[in-house]
């Protein structure tokens, strides 16, 4: 039985995290314009529920870009004229019409939405870490200290399929360091592809030490089978206790899959949860495993589809940025996903199509590690850290500026010159659009100052808007479609709206900085990219980043959709636009005069 401190803990974060999530739900369903506060007073503001017998009453400012910064101690619900404590399932039930969510659907994701909340109310006192110790911590304390998800989506750590015991073992917040369960797959039914410099001889030998690959070679050998008709991958624990050991149990029985065993490593599992870091070893490559849960809007497998051309894409991308002198003035790194096995189970793949979960149950992926290109005086961090705040209401962006030492728009500064300044270059001379949100960037800090960044999750998420004959046939699924009045979106809606939007509110509430002079820093920052880039001068005109306004793109409407594909990866991007819905550009004033674009002069 639980020790009543231990019992009165748990009930206070429960409380800290229920309101801190009616907060979010209220602040992003209004930014998304599912929900249509009443202004009562100025800053205060009354959401009724559907049947309109509960009201929610709160204060709030409305920031750039539609952010509604709501003071969370002003919250208060009162269903028949009674207050009664806020809470976010009751919240979403309350609204759950003006969410548009069909009834069946309902209890599904208000059991993400609880699964979410107990990221950060379940955990024993003892683990969160203060912020001002977080900000002095290694790269995987961090890691395994985040507490937020993504930052627009409400229902972002669902994890359907895991039970509690696998929540403690595989989440990453717990922290925990586990081996991996590899097994030994026929060549005839797998597709196994690679960067060019890379072998499955050589990946092999540098991810397993000779001990381990001469027990799993003599494992085959006693069978009666030879190794070199196989390839060793890793697989996820809970993927094979719960997916490959029973799906694919006729491959096991008739050797096409061999069980080999856990191998010596341990892996923590990051942030992105199907992907783990080495922690014996963390120059090795990270591993990114199928996963067959439910995690934020997809179904979390890989497919050997997908694996055929992953490294074709990443090794496309590496030739076309390769050499770049900007990029590495400025020490922006790409880390690539440098080889990928996938299995192919036959009668699966004839009766299924692709895209099918039942394709992506057997699938390794290895990306580069960033822990062999830091110096020793270097800090590790991902960019999803800047959000953090801790069970105390501190943000750890704030002990980060205190660390460094400097003004805090010097910080501002020198962060916007590692993070937005490559992501537009990439953009806008490469034609290369990513997914650069909180988790796909991985900041390097020294003592607390931002001094450059590495960009992960390439395959997946990266699109080419220039020439389909550009790219070889083996990576054409990264092409794109966007049209001009809409390319700028991979900076304004994916990196102001998505990121930078949270960034400024915290800033802002903090009072570190107001939100409408971060945004002129924003747009100084960006004159100043534009300046030194004169050779950008056309598409800088034609894909406007001072634009008066821009599209929005809603992602918990996209999640509320259809919570296991909230969006078809073969889609154009258009598709992606909530086409009734323009946002104000929040340095549209700020855009530079033609004789003059060294200096921001205010419209």
């Amino acid at each position: 039985m639980p020790e009543p401190t231990a019992v009165a803990t748990r009930t206070s974060s429960w409380q800290i995290y229920r309101r801190r999530m009616a907060r979010k739900i209220l602040s992003e369903f209004c930014h998304e314009r599912f929900l249509r506060p009443i202004e009562l007073a100025p800053g205060e503001y009354l959401v009724h529920s559907d049947d309109r017998r509960t009201e929610y009453r709160f204060r709030a400012e409305i920031l750039a870009l539609d952010s509604w910064n709501i003071d969370e101690t002003s919250l208060r619900r009162i269903s028949d004229g009674v207050p009664s404590e806020v809470d976010p399932v009751d919240l979403v039930a309350d609204v759950s019409d003006a969410l548009g969510i069909p009834r069946e659907a309902v209890p599904e994701y208000l059991e993400e939405l609880i699964n979410t909340l107990s990221v950060g109310a379940d955990r024993a006192r003892s683990r969160p870490l203060a912020v001002g110790d977080l900000a002095r911590a290694d790269f995987q304390t961090i890691e395994a200290t985040m507490t937020e998800g993504h930052p627009c989506i409400v229902a972002n750590a669902g994890r359907l399929g895991f039970g509690t015991d696998d929540i403690a073992r595989y989440a990453p917040e717990n922290g925990a360091r586990l081996p991996l369960i590899w097994v030994a797959v026929r060549r005839d039914h797998c597709d196994f592809a690679a960067m060019p410099g890379v072998d499955y001889p050589g990946l092999i030998s540098t991810e397993l030490d000779a001990t381990t690959l001469t027990e799993f070679d003599e494992i085959l050998t006693s069978r009666g089978l030879h190794a070199d008709d196989y390839y060793y991958m890793p697989t996820h624990p809970w993927q094979w206790d719960a997916k490959v050991s029973r799906i694919h149990a006729i491959d096991l029985a008739e050797q096409r899959i061999v069980a080999l065993g856990p191998a010596p490593d341990l892996y923590q599992p990051q942030q992105s949860i199907r992907t783990l870091f080495n922690t014996s070893h963390p120059t090795r490559n990270y591993v990114k495993l199928a996963l067959s849960i439910v995690n934020m809007g997809f179904t979390r497998g890989m497919s050997a589809d997908y694996m055929r051309t992953t490294p074709a894409i990443n090794a496309w991308v590496r030739c076309q940025v390769a050499g770049d002198r900007y990029l590495e003035s400025i020490g922006f790194t790409i880390l690539y996903e440098v080889a990928a096995i996938g299995y192919r189970d036959a009668t699966l793949t004839r009766l299924t199509r692709p895209g099918s979960e039942y394709r992506k149950l057997l699938s390794a992926l290895w990306r580069e590690s960033p822990a062999a290109r830091v110096g020793p005086q270097e800090q590790l961090t991902t960019m999803a850290a800047l959000l953090h705040i801790d069970h105390d209401g501190a943000p750890l962006v704030a002990a980060f500026i205190r660390r460094s030492g400097i003004a805090v728009r010097d910080w501002i500064d020198r962060y916007l010159r590692s993070y937005l300044h490559p992501i537009i270059y990439l953009l806008y001379r490469y034609e290369l659009k990513f997914s650069p949100h909180g988790e796909n960037l991985i900041l390097v800090l020294d003592a607390g100052v931002p001094v450059r960044a590495f960009l992960k999750d390439i395959g997946e998420e990266v699109s080419f808007f220039g020439d389909p004959a550009a790219i070889p046939k083996s990576a054409q699924r990264a092409v794109g479609e966007a049209a001009d009045d809409i390319r700028n979106l991979g900076v304004l809606s994916d990196v102001f709206d998505d990121f930078l939007r949270h960034l400024a509110a915290i800033l802002h509430s903090s009072g570190l900085i107001p939100d409408d002079e971060f945004w002129k820093l924003v747009a100084d920052s960006i004159i100043e990219f534009q300046h030194e880039h004169r050779e950008l001068a056309d598409r800088f005109e034609r894909w406007d980043l001072f634009a008066p306004t821009f599209k929005a793109i809603h992602l918990n409407q996209l999640q509320l959709g259809n919570n296991r594909r909230m969006v078809n990866l073969g889609d154009s991007y258009a598709t992606l636009v909530d086409q009734a819905h323009e946002l104000t550009n929040p340095i549209a004033a700020y855009r530079p005069v033609p004789a003059d674009r060294s200096a921001a002069v205010p419209q």
